[in-house]
């Protein structure tokens, strides 16, 4: 179980934290996840830091890093210059909590800080990599500002060491970030599962989910084979595979007589086991067998005996069955220079900038661990040993980059013979991506002359290396991954229908359920009433929030889903998907209620706009072209518009329906679709059941809006009359 996260308490100062919120999904700051903190300036309301003795000044002693924000200046300096010339204490804090994350390696780069409807109250908003990241931040960040405030010290380098610790916790490893960042730029939606690295790409019946490089698709019981080193090596031998000879034993005197037997060293290892652990190289007397056993025995009750094979370290990778890459792996080590103690010329190692702690640098630290302690102390030596002058000395067994190894790309010299052995031992395991170790004297020739062997094959292989080698051509290993979990041209999401308003929400969405349901969809829907997934109601109640939108699209049996998205949660969370394929946008009334973000009907509007906004391109944003505030949503879609209006002559409809773009009116009493000109009658409006025979109010904009979002679906027009006919409202209109 992991350490508890480190906490950062506010402190008491003349700048409050009234508020945090953490919204993470497009809202009305961003259309990305954002902390906002709600500030209360207190006595330095208005209180320009150019007229603050001493601020500057401090504040660049604090973090001089941030001379390379820009701020609205345009270049490196322009947020200082700013300080001089004199701006709000929100402002700062917005820029101090960037800086604190950016030098914790997690460069958010975003911030912006707003008034609110409260004198002196602001909302400041940064973006973050991870939530726990971005709350910690925001209280650093206004302790910083307020012990400059009142001249008390700060220690900056606590604060980063907790943001790294935190970093190291929560943020994904570099192989399933890369897959995950790949995945997001070719439109794969995402949600992370758990606060490791369990990751769901794409929504609904075409999901997928992966731990770093395993994958849902992975055989559990190709994994346990890789992961059982005798039993690997045995199906690869009968497989034609060249391995070395193994020999599966607990018994020294067993493994001894194998070692005579074979006349040279050995290596032990135990038989379950990862990153070297337990592993001893070149054991070659009875009691170094004793020593060798007895270590690996403390990692598995099976412990597995080999000849020890001279040569470099590769690694092959293994995709869907084809050879993608190849690294030569180094174990971290030290040279002497007769003067340094081990501990030391560690010390002066970990000082390389290539290296960080934890695995998101290009190197990782090394660490003087157990491990490390054998393996000096098969040489007579400890961590205060002073190595001679040229002397090297191997710190782990192991190449493996989380131990501070490093990799150099080969890729491009792989003889044809091992590219094709890699392929058949991931084949012969079974793993739709595998690591197959090598050793070798080098892999330009064949392993087969060579006299190479294949020692291990990896479950999970770390694409750290080859994304990032320390030497040689970076290697592009993710994109054969996700075409391996996405074809070209197959599905990755279920289509998204998002509907926002004031008014008719859940009446739309069940009138838009009834027409796809009976076109035989799986539909998944998040409205007031409950959560539901085809006819079965899983949970009653209220479920339009930002987790409830995200609990339907993690769902692996639906094929649409439908959301009702009030005003609420686009304020208080953001929207719990990134895109929809369909938005509504039916209404904007005033409530008579009273939000801080939103204080007038403009911002009441531009909030609703989240939905309007956060739409594919190619996909469709349904308007009330009735309200101008809904009108004015246009000029921000990245998607095709599409207009309704209950009166056929709305001059907006018109112009917009004249120039080939779609629209849903009314016209000689029927409920008409108008595309590229051509107009087509849906249903009578005295045949419409939901209306009843009355014309107006909030089933009218739910017809017509509905109307367009299943023409849109591309809902045959049959089926889209037949439920206009049908369906009756379950749910009164102000849902």
């Amino acid at each position: 179980m992991s350490e508890a996260l480190p906490q950062c308490a506010l402190d008491e100062g003349p700048l409050k934290a009234l508020g945090i919120k953490v919204l993470g999904g497009p809202n009305y700051f961003s259309a990305g996840p954002v902390i906002a903190l709600r500030l209360d300036l207190g006595c330095f309301d208005e209180v320009f830091t150019s007229s603050i003795h001493g601020f500057l000044e401090r504040l660049k002693s604090l973090v001089p890093s941030l001379e390379e924000h820009h701020c609205s200046v345009g270049q490196p300096g322009g947020f200082l210059q700013r300080v001089a010339e004199g701006t709000l204490l929100g402002h700062v804090t917005e820029h101090v909590a960037i800086e604190l994350q950016t030098l914790a390696g997690m460069d958010a780069g975003y911030g912006k800080t707003r008034s609110t409807a409260t004198q002196g109250v602001y909302n400041v908003i940064f973006r973050f990599l991870d939530e726990e990241v971005g709350l910690y931040t925001a209280h650093a960040a206004l302790n910083l500002v307020n012990a400059i405030l009142e001249g008390r010290p700060f220690d900056v380098e606590p604060v980063l060491e907790d943001l790294v610790h935190i970093r190291e916790e929560r943020l994904l490893g570099p192989s399933t970030a890369a897959v995950v960042a790949r995945a997001e730029a070719r439109g794969i939606p995402w949600y992370r599962l758990d606060r490791y690295n369990l990751v769901q790409l794409g929504t609904g019946r075409y999901q997928k989910r992966i731990r770093a490089t395993i994958t849902s698709d992975t055989s559990v019981l190709a994994v346990e084979t890789a992961d059982d080193k005798f039993l690997t090596n045995r199906m690869l031998a009968e497989a034609g595979v060249p391995v070395p000879p193994a020999l599966r034993t607990a018994d020294p005197a067993v493994a001894e007589a194998f070692r005579q037997e074979l006349g040279v060293p050995l290596a032990v290892k135990p038989c379950t086991g990862h990153l070297g652990r337990g592993i001893t190289l070149g054991v070659d007397s009875p009691g170094a067998v004793n020593e060798a056993i007895s270590c690996a025995l403390g990692f598995d009750d099976a412990v597995v005996v080999q000849p020890m094979v001279a040569g470099e370290s590769y690694r092959l990778l293994v995709i869907g069955g084809r050879f993608v890459a190849a690294a030569r792996l180094v174990p971290p080590s030290v040279t002497g220079d007769g003067v340094l103690t081990v501990a030391q010329l560690v010390e002066a190692l970990n000082r390389d900038p290539l290296r960080g702690v934890g695995d998101k640098s290009t190197l990782s630290l090394v660490e003087i661990d157990e491990e490390a302690i054998r393996l000096l102390a098969l040489r007579g030596l400890d961590p205060g040993s002073v190595l001679p002058a040229g002397e090297s000395c191997q710190l782990k067994v192991s190449g493996n980059l989380r131990l501070g190894g490093a990799s150099h790309d080969v890729t491009d010299t792989v003889h044809p013979v091992n590219r094709m052995l890699a392929e058949r031992a991931a084949r012969a395991l079974g793993l739709d991506a595998a690591g197959v170790d090598v050793l070798a004297p080098s892999l330009e020739h064949s392993i087969l002359d060579s006299g190479g062997v294949v020692i291990e094959v990896g479950a999970a292989p770390d694409f750290r290396m080859h994304l990032n080698p320390l030497s040689g051509t970076p290697r592009d290993v993710v994109d054969p991954f996700v075409d391996m979990l996405f074809p070209p041209g197959h599905h990755s999401r279920v289509p998204v229908v998002a509907v926002t308003g004031t008014d008719g929400k859940t009446t739309t969405v069940d009138l838009v359920n009834h027409c796809l349901a009976n076109t035989g969809y799986r539909v998944g829907r998040a409205t007031s009433r409950g959560l539901m997934v085809g006819e079965e109601v899983l949970i009653r109640g209220e479920m339009t929030g930002f987790e409830s939108a995200a609990m339907t699209l993690r769902d692996p049996t639906v094929d649409c889903t439908l959301l009702e998205i009030p005003l609420e949660t686009i304020l208080d969370r953001g929207l719990g998907y990134r895109f929809a394929d369909i938005a509504v946008v039916l209404n904007i009334r005033d409530e008579g209620k009273l939000y801080d973000e939103a204080p007038i009907m403009e911002d009441i509007a531009y909030a609703h706009s989240v939905v309007a906004e956060q739409v594919h391109k190619d996909g469709w944003t349904v308007l009330n072209a009735d309200d101008d505030l809904i009108l004015e949503m246009r000029q921000r879609l990245y998607s095709t518009p599409v207009l309704f209006s209950r009166d056929p002559e709305n001059a907006a409809m018109a112009g917009h329906a004249a120039e080939g773009g779609r629209a849903v009116t009314v016209e000689n009493g029927s409920v008409v679709v108008i595309d590229r000109g051509e107009r087509t009658e849906l249903a009578v409006l005295d045949e419409v059941a939901l209306l009843g025979g009355e014309v107006g109010g909030t089933q009218f904009d739910v017809v017509l809006a509905g109307s367009a979002a299943l023409y849109c679906f591309g809902a045959s027009l049959d089926r889209i009359r037949e439920t206009l006919r049908a369906f009756c409202a379950t749910a009164g209109p102000g849902s």
